[in-house]
């Protein structure tokens, strides 16, 4: 390829390459070993691309600038972050040079090598931050520009304890903090009594994402104050001044035999003088009134004779 493309001169071994409208390098795949420059000193992309976890990725990309956006290391490498020594595999950057994202490990998922064996090769790491002291397995971290971290991505297997707005909680998947460091929202690893401005709501989401800690299910502003959860186990009525009610509430997608499709838990905001539900209609705390009560979700009965079975009733203990 002509070396006019980018302004890094060590990559001559490049196997395939796609580039910006103005003929600029953006992705390469490199297949020969060589050591790039980077805003964490010398790296080695990827080049071997034939063993059982390798993802087929491109090695190195490129701002338009021409400045690095993000490598994968041929090799497991530590690198010096905001946070001390890290290993890492994937690294990304912002266009100043700091870094962006940090993944310890980048193998891939697939019949041969599965997410237990991924999990197995994982290191646990140790962290000191103000809201506590960490010893984890994470799949990555994402910083601010400036540094300070983002939000934080465990392996789903893995919980931590942390100092919340709600107190000492234990936390799966993953959080996120405000660029002052603050809490700003974490995946509850059980249901949590949380009081908010129209009473006490169990948060817990079923449903949650384990790929990423970067958008979780209880949310809170930058002084603490809870701005958003997901319940699985509450439903609110809420009466208006004329006397009319609307019940909102977890709910379950069937399909046209009425057989469950997914179960949606309920998505409450809260601001700072109403109330939504699952994004529909707000409505103002002081001009309504809100019953909370306990939501159990409905059993499915499959039984084609009730007379000599006791699942439902057993299912119906599990429950309560």
């Amino acid at each position: 390829m002509s070396q006019d493309l980018t302004q890094y001169e060590e990559l001559k071994a490049i196997s395939t390459f796609n580039t910006y409208p103005d003929g600029q390098l953006r992705d390469s795949v490199l297949k020969e070993k060589v050591n790039i420059s980077t805003p964490l000193g010398l790296l080695t992309p990827q080049y071997e691309h034939s063993e059982l976890r390798r993802k087929h990725i491109y090695s190195v990309s490129f701002f338009q600038s021409g400045k690095i956006s993000r490598i994968a290391l041929n090799e497991q490498t530590e690198v010096e972050t905001p946070l001390g020594k890290l290993p890492a595999e994937l690294i990304t950057f912002y266009e100043s040079g700091s870094v962006k994202r940090l993944f310890p490990l980048n193998g891939q998922i697939s019949g041969y090598w599965g997410e237990d064996d991924e999990y197995d090769l994982a290191k646990e790491l140790n962290f000191n931050f103000p809201f506590g002291s960490l010893k984890a397995k994470i799949i990555g971290i994402w910083f601010y520009e400036n540094g300070t971290i983002h939000s934080l991505t465990l392996w789903p297997k893995e919980t931590i304890v942390v100092i919340t707005p709600l107190g000492e909680q234990k936390v799966r998947i993953g959080l996120t903090l405000y660029p002052g460091g603050n809490i700003k929202s974490f995946e509850p690893a059980n249901p949590i009594k949380v009081i908010t401005p129209i009473g006490p709501i169990d948060a817990f989401d079923s449903n949650a994402n384990g790929i990423t800690g970067d958008r979780n299910s209880l949310n809170f502003t930058e002084n603490g104050t809870i701005e958003s959860l997901t319940t699985i186990s509450t439903k609110i009525t809420v009466t208006n001044p004329d006397k009319t009610a609307k019940l909102y509430s977890p709910i379950i997608i069937q399909d046209v035999d009425g057989e469950e499709i997914f179960f949606q838990p309920l998505k409450i905001d809260f601001s700072q003088d109403r109330v939504c539900f699952d994004g529909q209609v707000e409505y103002k705390f002081a001009e309504n009134h809100f019953t909370i009560e306990p939501y159990y979700k409905p059993i499915q009965n499959k039984c084609s004779d009730c007379t000599s079975c006791t699942q439902c009733s057993l299912d119906m203990l599990k429950i309560n």
